[in-house]
């Protein structure tokens, strides 16, 4: 029986997903929201997606505009928007019975906590990163930079329920999830292993905020990468890192470190970030963003950064190397994203205490 998957997001991860899923064979719909119509309405113009780089050809896809068509299309739900746009869809998301569909976020960010205390649904899956690099060109034209050899997945185990454990545990529920995704899945032990194993929260808001005067000053006129990401500034994306690495320790989570998650995301054995960022194809070739309130910092600081912050704060771990960038974040952008992004209220963690957490969390729970 040929796979069906329904995509919830037409951006450029979106349509990437799409693109790879479609030419293994995989039936494939994508849902655009209304509001957000630049990308579908470009592509339906053309009546093909054309892709460059690391996936190239011609795609007929099929794009829907309709939420409930999209929940009857398939009972596998990916949900590609980008974490800003999360809450939209959940709130479209709320009316439909979903106790027999599986919702996978991709990347999740920690959207399954979220979402398990707002909908009813069969299960909740969330990747740590995007399977691709992307941009889409206002032509609606896709460019794949890098495709990721593989990514870090994991099924949220609802607390006192534990078939849901058991069942999302299973060597057959695994199968059939790897059956979706070209890239090989890395099964962690729970979703605050994967929130640790984004990478994103480690480069990118720093790489944007030690650029900032030049980001604003050029318009973004520079690699990102080879030009921006300098001994200094690796320095300090170590030192954001040592902090992520501890908060794993603390729950018994084997992480790597940014420059082996990297390469193992792309093949590659570069020996330390400098090395990455002057020679590595997926990332060399990136231009800077014309502005510094982009995703890199609207995204990475409020659903990564923050959510570290506060589990260090439970933990007793020393994570002023975050707050810092957190605190820069916050007055270069006016926002306060200590109060509005993923912090442990937000996440219906606050009233767990260390022993609390570490017990739902910890590898000894996950055995």
């Amino acid at each position: 029986m040929q796979l069906k998957v329904c995509i919830l997001g037409a951006g450029p991860a979106g349509f990437a997903l799409a693109a790879d899923l479609s030419s293994r064979g995989t039936n494939v719909l994508i849902y655009s929201h209304p509001t957000h119509p630049r990308h579908a309405n470009n592509v339906l113009s053309k009546g093909h997606l054309k892709s460059h780089g690391a996936i190239k050809g011609i795609t007929l896809v099929h794009i829907t505009f309709s939420i409930h068509e999209a929940v009857e299309f398939s009972k596998i739900l990916i949900l590609t928007v980008p974490s800003t746009g999360q809450s939209t869809i959940l709130h479209e998301l709320k009316p439909f019975a979903l106790h027999h569909h599986t919702i996978i976020a991709v990347p999740g960010n920690l959207f399954s906590l979220i979402a398990n205390a707002e909908i009813e649904v069969g299960h909740i899956l969330e990747t740590n990163i995007s399977p691709y690099s992307c941009r889409m060109s206002d032509e609606g034209e896709l460019t794949v930079f890098g495709k990721k050899n593989s990514i870090s997945i994991a099924a949220l185990h609802k607390p006192g329920n534990p078939r849901t454990y058991l069942s999302t545990n299973s060597s057959s529920f695994k199968a059939k999830i790897q059956r979706i995704f070209p890239q090989r899945l890395q099964w962690c032990t729970n979703v605050i292993e994967v929130s640790l194993s984004n990478i994103n929260g480690v480069f990118h808001p720093l790489m944007i905020l030690m650029n900032a005067g030049r980001i604003e000053s050029t318009h973004g006129d520079f690699l990102l990468y080879k030009h921006g990401l300098t001994r200094s500034v690796a320095n300090a994306i170590q030192a954001v890192d040592k902090v992520r690495l501890e908060i794993g320790s603390a729950f018994g989570f084997n992480l790597d470190s940014v420059i082996e998650t990297s390469n193992l995301c792309y093949g590659a054995n570069f020996t330390d970030l400098v090395d990455l960022a002057q020679n590595s194809k997926p990332h060399m070739k990136l231009k800077a963003p014309s502005d510094i309130e982009n995703r890199n910092v609207s995204e990475d600081v409020p659903d990564l950064l923050v959510c570290w912050f506060g589990l260090a704060g439970k933990l007793g771990i020393d994570a002023r190397a975050v707050g810092a960038v957190v605190g820069l974040a916050c007055m270069a952008t006016g926002v306060d994203y200590l109060g509005e992004g993923r912090n442990l209220r937000n996440l219906h963690l606050e009233g767990l205490g260390r022993e609390e957490l570490l017990e739902r969390f910890s590898v000894k729970r996950g055995k």
